[in-house]
């Protein structure tokens, strides 16, 4: 079997790997320069993957592989085998997943960098710490580096910028993200970044659910998070400007994307017309635009158990929805972008409760959506259609990436489609703002 091949049929069951069941084909492979020094195992770089999809678009993903003599890589772990001029008869590993290629990575990174290696701040990164691989869903990969550290991989590749390698930056020390600690980029790509690692917290959707499961009230800690939505977003205005944009510009993509969404999941065409009235309602608003989230969930905020005088919560990964551009998760938008997606997450949590379509789990979301607005509204007033249409279209998003990815979850977001349509046609939205 060739290394192409190989890395085809890994990518199937790769968790970070978004074109899961369209049928990708790996059409070459182009390898980086070492990281690692000639003459040492394992031997480690970055190779980008070209993939083809039957409806001719084409990615760009990065494999992070680590070489070993044939016939040593641990059980179970190689992704296949090949011979390499210099190394020989080698074993093939995705890098993340072997502790020893981690940390050849990391300590030459740190003591012969490439030239595309820029650090900011070094001192907590140590390449004797242990390496453990985050098992949790994610579009890209993320190895912690000891206690403090975090190493994000950057999977999908696009020329630019990465998101979150930006926002860290330029939020480094403010306490509501993780500083950044480096950066690796080449060939106008960013390959990866070290972070700092949050400790003593738990997942903000490991601690929602919990909750929801067990009848918890959470309104006090989900007020706390609009707060601190709100002081990201104003942060987040500061450094990277506003600007503004008519809501028929909002309206129209909004019902492209519906569109798009439609092509590929045709159950959706039922509820077209009931789509179309609500981003409709969106076309008589002026929108004041900024940098946002642009994925925000609760799988994107950590909880603190022992907050003392800070926020109980910090916010993660800001690159935005994966099955998205760079250049659209790139433009300026609305908050109320956010805002749905948390009240969107929250639904989501539901689905933990034993009944999770009865009174006491609805009442239970309906007080923890109340609160989360509170805290982010404060003494200002929400836009309720404007709000309703970024749920639905984050909702519409959502039955997509559920079909492609996660088939046993499709019925939440499909819920609130349907939910949302019934809506709609017992109470119309009106088109234009009073």
């Amino acid at each position: 079997m060739s290394t192409a091949s190989a890395w085809e049929g890994y990518l199937r069951q790769a968790r970070w790997f978004g074109g899961k069941g369209l049928g990708a084909r790996v059409t070459g492979i182009t390898p980086l320069p070492w990281y690692t020094a000639d003459g040492t195992w394992p031997a480690v770089r970055s190779e980008l993957a070209e993939l083809a999809y039957a409806d001719g678009r084409t990615e760009i993903y990065q494999l992070l592989v680590a070489y070993v003599p044939a016939g040593t890589a641990p059980s179970g772990v190689p992704v296949g085998s090949t011979s390499l001029p210099g190394l020989g008869d080698v074993d093939v590993l995705d890098a993340p997943t072997d502790p020893a290629a981690m940390a050849a990575l990391v300590r030459s990174l740190l003591t012969a960098p490439p030239e595309g290696m820029r650090w900011s701040d070094s001192t907590p990164v140590d390449p004797d710490a242990g390496m453990r691989l985050f098992t949790g869903e994610q579009s890209n990969t993320t190895v912690m580096v000891g206690e403090t550290t975090l190493l994000k991989l950057f999977r999908k590749l696009e020329p630019g910028h990465n998101l979150d390698a930006e926002v860290l930056g330029a939020l480094s020390g403010s306490g509501i993200t993780p500083d950044l600690y480096g950066l690796l980029s080449t060939g106008g790509y960013d390959l990866l970044l070290f972070c700092q690692r949050i400790t003593d917290v738990t997942d903000g959707w490991v601690y929602a659910t919990d909750a929801c499961a067990a009848g918890r009230d959470i309104t006090g800690e989900c007020r706390a998070l609009g707060v601190e939505l709100r002081d990201l977003h104003a942060r987040l205005a500061t450094a990277f400007g506003t600007s503004a944009r008519p809501g028929a510009e909002l309206a129209a993509d909004m019902e492209r994307r519906f569109g798009e969404a439609a092509e590929q999941v045709h159950e959706l065409d039922g509820y077209r017309h009931a789509a179309q009235l609500l981003f409709d309602a969106a076309r008589g608003y002026d929108l004041a635009t900024q940098r946002v989230h642009g994925d925000f969930h609760l799988g994107q905020v950590l909880h603190r158990r022992r907050p003392g005088g800070a926020s109980p919560w910090v916010i993660i990964d800001f690159e935005g929805e994966p099955l998205k551009t760079l250049a659209e998760r790139r433009e300026l938008d609305s908050v109320w972008r956010d805002v749905a997606g948390l009240l969107r997450s929250l639904d989501y949590a539901r689905s933990a409760h034993p009944d999770p379509d009865g009174q006491v789990a609805r009442q239970w979301c309906a007080a923890a959506r109340e609160a989360f607005l509170d805290g982010y509204c404060g003494e200002h007033d929400a836009e309720p259609e404007l709000l309703r249409a970024y749920e639905l279209d984050k909702a519409v998003y959502e039955v997509v990436y559920e079909v492609r990815n996660r088939p046993n979850w499709a019925h939440i977001p499909w819920r609130a489609v349907q939910d949302e349509a019934r809506r709609v046609s017992l109470d119309p939205p009106p088109t234009d703002k009073e």
